[in-house]
């Protein structure tokens, strides 16, 4: 769930160790860590449940930003060359119940349009059996948190879930807190990680343990709650800038809304200088048109920076198009928020956790 933006609104750790600036911006090293790599052998013939990010931003029915879809579609393409059938779930929002307005029918229709291909849409409960028959080789399931045993790691609600299935393909980076989908399925099914999933885990590993050097955080906020689990990270980088409510007030504008335009350099020289940043959160209320400068800036110098560029949290997917900038500009854009701030803080996911026992 996004923060609430209007809430969301610099401090500093040790400087940077040098201001050289790197040849060209670094690849990310294609090397899976922990994970089983998923390929089509192990798909082949296979009825696959597979847990995906359906979690996106929904406006008057339709999916206002695609970007989490888009980055499912190179694991769905291959469970459709190599799968028998494949069998989508995942949530939407926090629903207490049957909400209509968080039903994942536009999901559906927008999965259909990236994939030019027909989807079944399982609406009749949790009825696994159903994802296996018919014509499509392709079906999604109603919003799991529809379920209140999606929270509650019920073993009798994995179990209907994993019903015909031969095999689990987790491919939800984002979703990390606990629940039936991802703490009680792979005990059930032979499971392996998402091509998604695998990147996300090799660049956040790639910049733990092997970072170039000088390393900066950028993040901002407003929950107590973020800004505990940035103070454990923090000491990970070189230096860390903090923007929101997490700022100094004397690098705000008066309202507080922005950072200022003191501060604004600031991020940006620092930016020059580094050779990994990670940014997670806008630097301010972007969104009323009036208080996107800093974060605007902030973006353009990481468009321009030969630094290894990570960006992530929902607002930051947000801001992105919203600003006028693409996923391109920049090194790497992670579907996750606090799953990659939780990545940083602990160095894993709870997914591998589950895997390694």
């Amino acid at each position: 769930m996004l923060e609430n933006s209007s809430e969301r609104y610099h401090t500093t750790s040790n400087p940077l160790k040098s201001s050289q600036k790197p040849l060209r911006r670094p690849k990310i090293v294609p090397k899976c860590y922990t994970l089983s790599m998923l390929t089509a052998d192990a798909l082949k013939g296979k009825n696959v449940l597979l847990r995906a990010d359906l979690d996106v931003p929904i406006k008057d029915g339709r999916v206002e930003n695609r970007f989490r879809l888009e980055a499912l579609i190179p694991t769905l393409k291959l469970c459709l060359a190599s799968a028998r059938r494949t069998c989508i779930i995942g949530h939407l929002g926090r629903p207490e119940g049957i909400d209509p307005a968080a039903s994942l029918k536009p999901v559906l229709e927008e999965l259909k349009r990236l994939l030019n291909e027909p989807i079944s849409f399982i609406v009749s409960g949790y009825s696994p059996g159903e994802c296996w028959t018919g014509e499509s080789p392709l079906a999604l399931m109603e919003n799991l948190r529809f379920d209140s045993r999606e929270e509650k790691l019920d073993r009798g609600f994995g179990e209907l879930l994993s019903t015909g299935a031969d095999l689990y393909v987790y491919e939800a980076f984002a979703n990390y807190r606990p629940s039936t989908s991802l703490q009680i399925i792979p005990e059930l099914l032979p499971t392996y990680a998402g091509l998604r999933f695998e990147m996300e885990v090799n660049t956040l590993k790639q910049i733990l343990d092997h970072p170039k050097h000088p390393t900066l955080l950028l993040a901002s906020g407003a929950k107590l709650d973020k800004l505990e689990i940035l103070k454990s990270i923090m000491p990970k980088f070189d230096r860390a800038l903090l923007g929101g409510k997490f700022a100094s007030p004397n690098h705000l504008t008066p309202d507080g809304l922005d950072l200022n335009d003191e501060a604004t350099t600031l991020f940006v020289q620092t930016i020059s200088e580094a050779q990994t940043v990670v940014l997670n959160g806008p630097l301010g209320y972007y969104e009323d048109g009036i208080h996107a400068k800093a974060t605007k800036e902030v973006f353009q110098a990481l468009k321009s920076s030969s630094a290894l560029t990570i960006l992530g949290g929902g607002d930051t997917l947000a801001a992105i198009p919203a600003l006028g900038f693409n996923y391109t500009d920049f090194g790497f854009v992670s579907t996750g928020g606090g799953a990659m701030l939780e990545f940083l803080a602990t160095g894993t996911h709870p997914f591998q956790e589950i895997l390694s026992k």
